[in-house]
This record gives C-alpha cells, structure tokens and sequence, in this order.
C-alpha cells in the first residue's frame, strides 16, 4: 500500500514474521514511514477541549501536554498507536 501507484509501503519491518508463527513471535512495525507520513493508512489523535478559562479547559490541557510527555507516549504506543516523539 502507497500514495503512488506501485510503490508499496510495508507497515511492518523485514524480516517478516510468518502468520504460523504468530502471536508468539510478531512484526516489528514500520514506525518511521508511519512517523514521516509515507503510511498512507494514520489517523491523528485529537484531543478536545473546552475553551471556557474554567477548569474544564485547564484539566483538558493538561491531559493534552500530558499526552505529549514520555509517560504518555508509552501510553500511547501500549494502546497501539505510534508515538510521535
């Protein structure tokens, strides 16, 4: 799967691990083409906040800044995305 047509981008690394030998052994992803946005398939996570100077707005913010820690990336990347930093 690409952008361009015949240009196939992977989403997991070579060597690939074959299906019969899933799930005790698996795929590494291809986390940089999903990172440089050559994956064609990534969906962005969003995070919506009230914008009322209440503190509604400042918990939202905080968990969106949260997020971008490294605490949240692991989280992140345990909930199956790809981290981004």
């Amino acid at each position: 799967m690409g952008r361009v047509s015949g240009k196939f981008i992977a989403p997991y690394q070579k060597p690939e691990v074959p299906r019969f030998n899933c799930p005790k052994e698996r795929n590494r992803l291809n986390i940089e083409d999903f990172r440089n946005g050559n994956y064609p398939i990534t969906r962005n996570l969003f995070v919506i906040t009230k914008q009322n100077n209440q503190i509604d707005q400042q918990v939202g913010e905080a968990y969106a800044n949260w997020l971008l820690t490294n605490e949240g990336q692991e989280l992140i990347e345990k909930s199956g995305f790809v981290r981004i930093r």
